[in-house]
């Protein structure tokens, strides 16, 4: 799966704006992996849409 426009933009601004400490892609899922050094969001994932989520909220049942 190809990243979507979104994720680019978030990804470049974040890159530009000198935010992004680290970003990697998971083909299998569609999802950007980045850390920033924002204490809110310090390991996020960009969704396809382009929502920014942290990586430890979970699913609970």
């Amino acid at each position: 799966m190809e990243p979507t426009e979104s994720q680019y933009l978030i990804v470049n601004a974040l890159q530009t704006l000198g935010l992004l400490d680290y970003d990697f892609y998971d083909q299998d899922r569609g999802e950007w992996y980045i850390a920033t050094p924002s204490s809110v969001l310090p390991i996020s994932m960009v969704l396809q849409n382009g929502d920014i989520v942290p990586t430890n909220w979970t699913i609970q049942t």
